[in-house]
């Protein structure tokens, strides 16, 4: 699969909108806030479902949602309008929606454009302008042959007032060498890899390079469009804060990615696009611009079904790394989780310095390992991956974990989270008696949480929802214990771990259900539990593993996580732990990933 596709997946997996129960809902935003979708190719022969092309559009579903557009109380609005609300306060019109149309393929001029006409509706192009100018490799990848707009059918269109033209940068649409292992990442948010010089490019490299793309492709429009493009609408949504000020350098002021979090407000530094795909129908499209108001909130209730893999279980040889991370990925496919945990740091022994499993300057490389396995793991079997860091990595440099994080997400910008691992450290909060040092260490570690979202957002890209979670290790609980956690730690982080030992210590997962249901619907969306998994658990015990994780979806929790999942214990697991760890709908449709698997994961 070309990373043309494979990206494409990715996108539709993780922009999608459900569109159902909010249909009704009438849209209420002020008059600084608007929505924007993105539209790709529009054809005639366009299939219901089950397209070559999963982002285009039927020219019928086109036409039926202009109609509608133009009766209902939504007003499409141009950039210009968005930097006179951002510069002059000038009001957006009611129900405001920015229509744009990535690419430039030919069914903009062909298609489009006598629609925009005919309906009197205004219309965004973003151009890859090294396509528009014959670099015709990944524009063929994407489109086929001869199916991209002219410079003199742009400049055509562009006698109609209608039409704004965007860049979409000059050749940043496509993936760069991302790791040792030659993956291919979005070229804008990915330090390249250099095979010949075994190293990754350098901040002021990867500046620069982005830096001369986009004035590249401003240069181009400004030639042949006689335009001042205002917006940078970025490939694959790939955008954080970062190159977003980059962009700002080169002379674009707005911004887009992907996302429908939010409702977009005229002052943002980047604002998100619902991305338009699977051919849907005008009633689709009016429920997908709809959703934008309740989308952020339904994510919170999402379920997460997790697995805890620690990645020292891979071999050192890469052959053999490549295989065991083949047959994790067929178990995670099998089991039909959606969430892989892996930990960023080895696990040494006392009194020796923990080594990084990505390249980072404050500890030794054990493995460069960590950003293939959570890129194949996105994008195989679109799972969300999150990274265990230790609180305090090192007694002695209790910044490191900010300064690791930082290098983490840069390195790996489409992570889903960071879980900052605390064990045992806050333990004392909530015995029965709390002394001064407790108190201490719980404000400091509350401080790092704080350090380390402040270090890594400017490099998380913008159209993941990232979340960072802390974990605590429940050892006990006193009354009315689990509301102070809540209370006390969800302003400062999206997510809380708990995890429980409920085999050893039955006793504090008894005091969590008892306390679970003062908790209100929505802090029990943000809680995580994590169930240990113990070395040598045995079928019996993950049978009352498996009763704990069924009692706490009862209960109202469900974000259900198991720890110390292990090639040799995969297969018990999925036996014992199916029915509560699954999100798979059909238990008879399971398929066995062990049939002819070797316990350390490799294939014969």
């Amino acid at each position: 699969m070309t990373f043309f596709n494979i990206v494409k997946m990715l996108s539709v997996c993780a922009f999608l909108l459900p569109a159902h129960s909010f249909a009704s809902e009438q849209a209420k935003f002020d008059a600084q806030h608007f929505v924007s979708l993105t539209f790709h190719d529009v054809r005639d022969d366009v299939r219901k479902s089950g397209d070559r092309d999963i982002y285009a559009i039927n020219t019928q579903n086109l036409v039926q949602f202009f109609e509608w557009l133009k009766r209902s109380e939504w007003t499409p609005i141009t950039l210009k309008q968005i930097m006179a609300s951002r510069e002059h306060g000038i009001p957006l019109p009611k129900n405001a929606v920015l229509i744009s149309f990535d690419d430039g393929a030919l069914s903009g001029y062909s298609h489009v454009y006598p629609l925009v006409k005919q309906y009197q509706i205004p219309v965004v192009f973003a151009l890859v302008t090294s396509w528009t100018e014959g670099n015709t490799q990944a524009a063929y990848e994407a489109y086929g042959q001869n199916n991209l707009m002219s410079w003199k059918q742009l400049q055509d269109i562009q006698k109609s007032g209608l039409v704004e033209f965007a860049s979409h940068s000059h050749d940043l649409h496509k993936g760069v060498l991302a790791n040792i292992q030659k993956n291919e990442k979005p070229a804008a948010l990915t330090r390249q890899y250099n095979p010949s010089k075994h190293r990754y490019e350098s901040e002021q490299e990867y500046s620069q390079r982005i830096y001369n793309d986009l004035l590249k492709s401003k240069q181009v429009l400004q030639q042949k469009l006689g335009i001042d493009s205002l917006a940078i609408i970025w490939p694959y949504g790939a955008v954080n804060q970062q190159v977003t000020q980059i962009a700002n350098q080169a002379g674009f002021p707005l911004s887009f990615s992907l996302g429908t979090e939010k409702l977009n407000d005229a002052n943002d530094a980047t604002f998100q696009r619902g991305i338009v795909s699977n051919n849907p129908t005008a009633e689709n499209l009016r429920e997908q611009l709809t959703g934008f108001m309740e989308y952020g909130q339904r994510q919170d209730y999402e379920p997460m079904r997790g697995l805890q893999f620690d990645l020292a279980q891979f071999s050192q040889d890469s052959t053999l790394y490549n295989q065991q991370l083949g047959s994790l990925l067929n178990n995670l496919s099998a089991f039909k989780t959606n969430t892989l945990i892996v930990n960023a740091l080895t696990n040494q022994k006392e009194n020796t310095e923990d080594q990084a499993y990505f390249p980072t300057t404050h500890l030794k490389l054990a493995q460069d390992i960590l950003s293939r396995t959570h890129w194949q793991t996105r994008t195989r079997v679109f799972h969300r991956v999150y990274v265990q860091m230790p609180i305090f990595p090192d007694l002695n440099r209790t910044h490191l974990a900010v300064d690791l994080s930082r290098d983490l997400i840069r390195n790996n910008p489409n992570l889903d989270g960071i879980i900052l691992k605390t064990d045992q450290q806050l333990a004392c909060r909530y015995s029965t008696v709390v002394n001064s040092a407790c108190l201490e260490k719980e404000a400091q570690i509350l401080k790092l949480t704080q350090q380390v979202k402040a270090a890594v957002t400017p490099y998380l890209n913008q159209s993941n929802p990232f979340h960072l979670t802390l974990q605590l290790s429940l050892s006990d609980l006193t009354d009315q214990g689990l509301e102070q956690i809540v209370k006390t730690y969800l302003p400062y982080v999206s997510l809380l771990n708990i995890e429980i030992d409920s085999l050893s210590n039955p006793n504090a997962y008894q005091k969590f259900i008892a306390q679970v249901g003062y908790l209100t619907a929505a802090e029990k969306a943000r809680l995580m539990v994590t169930l240990v998994n113990q070395d040598q658990t045995s079928a019996k015990e993950l049978q009352i593993l498996q009763q704990q994780f069924l009692n706490l979806q009862r209960h109202g929790i469900q974000k259900l996580v198991l720890s110390n999942y292990r090639f040799d214990n995969a297969k018990a697991v999925h036996e014992q732990l199916f029915t509560p760890l699954s999100l798979n709908e059909s238990p008879i449709s399971y398929r066995n990933p062990f049939i002819d698997q070797h316990v350390n994961g490799a294939h014969p």
